[in-house]
């Protein structure tokens, strides 16, 4: 039988941030738009990513754009802000179908606008006079179709030409772009001001692809700063640390009563097959974890396998005398929150163990190896994974802090 370890529903949630129907805006919302249009010398940047691309792979494409912004602003160029693209129906989301949702469900905007000049949709929304909002030029990147011509990956872009976007817009009906130009790019993401600089009088301006341009400079300090002002959302860490206070008996910062899991299943297990273990193996390395820590008998596991995975998992390990546990939200939180939350209060649950083992090269893993690096925990005890149960097990990249 399995067991699990239930957050009941009539949990009582501190007083969420504002969340209005204000915050979504389309042709039929009346609670949207000011009667007379509102100019504070501001220009912005829109973007999105490749549908499939999921969560925690869009925090990372997020962080490319704000620090370029936020280089910019450092160097005098303080008149663009970045607009945050509604989460809309990610492919991972099993939920159902949610209005596009603000990024304050599932971060501290606070914090994200004390690295970098961010605004949410509303917020532009309630600047304008009209409901619909157009963008001047929308620029659909793509990829060179051979990256390393001769053996070299050289940073160049090109502009094809005009073409049409299919794209949804984040669920919005009342968004349109006045010209849209297809452009072939490769190099870093703060190359996209040469773009912008093609229409100096544009006001808006949206690139598609936003996973296409890379990181300027990964692993420093400007990255750190900015992924440490990627704060939660702080009903989704009250609900984690009371979750952890209640099942795991550990009310600190760095637990010491627990270890945490990632065990990706799903695309991963049917993709990379020889790179995960099996049910059993992943038991067995999760004992193997046990024994360097022989005060220990609790593991939370973040996962999304399926139920039938799940039940043999917790009865191989209850058979080695493990407590095993795994976040079940209740219909409120699910309601409220959906699949985002309930990633990011596996995540802040999973951080704040004594050691965490994760699947290797899944971008959930990596943010929560990220969180543990800005609690402070032991590098041995954060860049752990699974191996495959047979055959070479790559070790993990230590990605360490910088301050």
């Amino acid at each position: 039988m399995l067991i699990l370890s239930v957050i009941v529903s009539s949990l009582v949630l501190v007083a969420a941030e504002e969340y209005t129907s204000a915050q979504y805006c389309d042709k039929t919302t009346k609670s949207c738009g000011n009667n007379d249009e509102v100019s504070y010398g501001k220009k912005h940047i829109f973007y999105d990513v490749n549908p499939p691309e999921g969560f925690n792979l869009r925090r990372d494409v997020y962080m490319r754009f704000a620090i370029m912004l936020a280089e910019a602003q450092k160097q005098g160029k303080d008149n663009w802000e970045l607009v945050l693209p509604p989460w809309y129906n990610l492919y991972h989301w099993r939920s159902g179908r949610r209005q596009p949702t603000p990024w304050n469900k599932y971060f501290d905007i606070k914090s994200l606008k004390s690295y970098s000049p961010v605004v949410e949709m509303h917020e532009i929304f309630s600047k304008t006079k009209k409901k619909e909002l157009e963008i001047d030029v929308l620029y659909i990147l793509e990829n060179y179709e051979n990256p390393f011509e001769n053996g070299v990956f050289n940073e160049k872009w090109h502009v094809k030409g005009e073409c049409e976007y299919d794209g949804l817009y984040w669920g919005y009906n009342n968004i349109t772009a006045k010209e849209v130009l297809c452009v072939q790019f490769q190099g870093k993401v703060s190359q996209l001001w040469e773009l912008i600089a093609l229409h100096p009088h544009a006001s808006k301006i949206m690139f598609t692809h936003g996973e296409i341009p890379l990181h300027d400079t990964y692993g420093t300090k400007s990255y750190w700063d900015c992924r440490k002002s990627m704060k939660f959302n702080k009903n989704l860490i009250h609900i984690a640390k009371d979750y952890i206070a209640e099942y795991l008996k550990c009310k600190t910062e760095r637990c010491a009563t627990y270890l945490s899991v990632h065990w990706r299943r799903q695309d991963f297990a049917r993709s990379r097959g020889n790179q995960v273990p099996s049910i059993a193996g992943t038991a067995k390395q999760i004992r193997k974890a046990f024994k360097k820590l022989p005060d220990m008998n609790k593991v939370f596991i973040a996962t999304d396998a399926s139920m039938s995975e799940i039940n043999k998992l917790e009865k191989a390990l209850t058979d080695y005398g493990y407590e095993t546990h795994f976040f079940l939200p209740s219909p409120s939180i699910i309601e409220e929150y959906g699949d985002g939350g309930i990633a990011i209060i596996d995540q802040i649950i999973s951080s704040h163990a004594a050691y965490f083992i994760g699947t290797h090269e899944s971008t959930f893993t990596y943010r929560i190896q990220e969180e543990r690096e800005i609690l402070g925990f032991e590098s041995s005890t954060t860049f752990n994974r699974l191996c495959p149960d047979t055959g070479h097990c790559e070790k993990s990249t230590n990605w360490l802090i910088v301050d």
